[in-house]
């Protein structure tokens, strides 16, 4: 392990005396963060959950139950398509939605919750019958879910004012002092009461965002939000060439002979592979330190949970540095090298939601887009940075960059030659 480490701190002292390293490590990043965070302000994933809305009853019930959620939301959730304004519910030419349509939309990400509110719902109110509401996710459940939180509190607000009526209808009838002459209206006019109580939000919680300094920038949030897309976004794609630098130096250092060298050393392939692969991996974690140091004095907030960044970063590095090596060890020149370097860094950030983010593109250019890492890594980001999730919600995005850092150190292993 020692020989390998040694391997790696030579190929960073090599880096950092390349001229122009130390611009391309910490200046460019920062300043393309700043430019297409600014750009984004206006484009970044929405702060709004969205959230599907399947009507089936039509009645006064159910109105006010979507009354209370969108009370109880806030700006926090936007509900499809009662409140799609502007096509904000992402609904295309279909205004119209129905229980398959909101599903597929939710199996898609478009949406992150979808609720069916059955036929009958309604009647089944003011009868104090039971009945249900339908919630349909692909949350984890690991974190809480602010929608989920949403509706059972909307659903808390009806059951408080059911069973309200249900106990002023058994102090009436068990009661002869009461002399109540029609049962049923005293326990609606108990249950409009109970509900009338509970719309009042006796007690409440003003909210308030506390920002420091003076002269804060109408736009500022615009602004936070921009840069909670370009901070990783850059980031990622700076790792990108960073790491692909390895592709060039492989080739030269074949050129000049100093692979034969190494290999006429007391050092096994492994340990020769593992020293090069460490060194870029360093490099690509110095890049997202760089840029995410960046991003914190803009205050762009990573989540709850560090462990989470972490493994997206560890994994994502993983994947890079895997894919450098398994492409550099068939190229024949520098030439090769560069240019293709920074060929797959020009199109697989863009395509991979690096400098805009990919629900605004159409679908198939999502689907399109996940052939590039950075569409795994900013999946997982943004589901820590927008949508407050955690390390269980990161998982599936981090074992897809898992797999293909292990398949293409699969491929760079079995292909690794000293010479050109």
């Amino acid at each position: 392990m020692r020989k390998a480490i040694d391997i790696a701190i030579n190929d960073l002292r090599v880096f950092l005396r390349e001229p122009g390293s130390l611009f391309g490590l910490l200046v460019l990043p920062i300043i393309l963060t700043f430019i297409i965070g600014w750009a984004n302000s206006g484009s970044a994933p929405r702060n709004q959950l969205l959230v599907d809305i399947i009507d089936l009853d039509g009645g006064p019930s159910a109105a006010r139950f979507i009354e209370t959620l969108r009370e109880l939301g806030g700006d926090a959730l936007l509900l499809c398509p009662v409140d799609n304004e502007a096509n904000d519910c992402e609904l295309g030419d279909d205004a119209e939605l129905n229980e398959a349509a909101a599903i597929k939309r939710v199996e898609a990400g478009t949406t992150r919750a979808a609720i069916i509110i059955p036929e009958g719902f309604s009647a089944a109110i003011p009868a104090f019958e039971s009945t249900s509401l339908t919630y349909i996710s692909a949350e984890s459940g690991v974190s809480p879910s602010p929608i989920l939180q949403a509706v059972n509190s909307a659903v808390l607000r009806l059951n408080g004012a059911i069973v309200a009526a249900r106990v002023g209808l058994d102090v009436a009838q068990s009661s002869d002092a009461l002399a109540v002459p029609d049962v049923n209206a005293f326990a609606q006019s108990v249950f409009q009461r109970a509900d009338a109580l509970w719309q009042q939000d006796l007690i409440s919680v003003d909210y308030e965002l506390s920002v420091s300094g003076e002269g804060s920038a109408p736009s500022a949030g615009n602004l936070q939000a921009g840069f909670s897309q370009s901070v990783p976004g850059i980031g990622s794609m700076f790792v990108m060439f960073t790491v692909f630098g390895g592709m060039t130096l492989m080739v030269v250092e074949r050129k000049q002979g100093t692979l034969q060298r190494l290999a006429a050393m007391p050092l096994t392939k492994a340990q020769l592979l593992a020293g090069k692969i460490l060194g870029r991996f360093v490099l690509g974690l110095l890049q997202f330190a760089v840029v995410f140091a960046f991003g914190i004095v803009f205050r762009v907030s990573f989540g709850d949970d560090p462990i989470a960044v972490m493994v997206l970063i560890l994994t994502y590095i993983l994947a890079i540095t895997a894919l450098s090596f398994a492409l550099g060890s068939r190229l024949e020149n520098e030439q090769q090298a560069s240019g293709l370097s920074l060929l797959l860094a020009f199109i697989l950030a863009p395509i991979g939601g690096a400098w805009w983010p990919l629900s605004i593109v159409p679908e198939f250019m999502r689907i399109i887009g996940h052939i590039s890492p950075i569409a795994w890594v900013m999946d997982g980001f943004n589901q820590l940075i927008f949508f407050g999730g955690g390390l269980g919600d990161i998982l599936p995005y981090a074992a897809i960059l898992l797999l293909i850092a292990l398949v293409f150190f699969a491929i760079a292993i079995r292909n690794f030659r000293y010479t050109l």
